[in-house]
């Protein structure tokens, strides 16, 4: 996927970290590839997510799916933390490492790998 090498290179080039970009259709795909038969119940929960953005909204649902790992009682967790901040469920699903991390202050190029892992596993996870 072009934006995918695009995101890599600005992680390798600048220590840019990349934020996910989900579309409709990628939301969708990932809720039927993770919940199969209870995708319907999983989209009408997901109606509680609220961002200022469509791309937003995504964002989160799809971090509250990741999150969840496949389990149905997990989404009404993550959507509740998510209501609360929804950086938290953010950056637990597209940033791991960084997360655990706290986001340190450290140098943009000792960053850079760390990015690029977290990436690399999300964008992989999204499609």
């Amino acid at each position: 996927m072009h934006s995918d090498m695009l995101e890599t290179l600005k992680i390798k080039l600048f220590g840019h970290q990349p934020v996910a970009k989900v579309t409709d259709q990628m939301l969708d795909n990932i809720i039927k590839r993770e919940f199969g038969s209870m995708a319907d119940e999983v989209r009408q929960k997901l109606n509680a997510v609220v961002s200022s953005s469509n791309n937003g909204k995504n964002r989160i649902s799809a971090a509250i799916i990741k999150l969840s790992n496949k389990d149905l009682n997990a989404v009404d967790h993550y959507i509740s933390v998510a209501h609360n901040d929804p950086r938290d469920v953010l950056s637990s699903a597209e940033y791991p490492r960084c997360s655990k991390l706290g986001f340190a202050e450290m140098e943009k190029q000792d960053m850079k790998p760390i990015y690029l892992d977290d990436w690399n596993e999300y964008s992989n996870w999204l499609n």
